[in-house]
């Protein structure tokens, strides 16, 4: 593997950091809206529309976040 000259590691390290706080933000978001779509669930009538909807999504999201879900069935709605 070629050697990274020092600016270059620079930018390499400052944008690993970016994608790693990224992620860790897009996990607290997610985490956020389970939250949020729980106590939609828990708030309501267990029949209630409102309910049902946040139950149907917070299903999705958690299909979506599957390891076994690909880009392409979520791409596709197909799971």
């Amino acid at each position: 593997m070629p050697e990274l000259k020092e600016e270059h590691f620079e930018v390499h390290t400052s944008n690993r950091a970016r994608t790693y706080e990224r992620n860790k933000k897009n996990k607290y978001i997610i985490d956020m809206v389970i939250r949020w779509l729980d106590s939609n669930i828990d708030d309501n009538k267990p029949n209630s529309e409102l309910a049902q909807d946040s139950a149907d999504l917070k299903e999705k999201i958690l299909l979506a976040l599957d390891d076994k879900t690909t880009v392409r069935e979520i791409e596709d709605g197909d799971f």
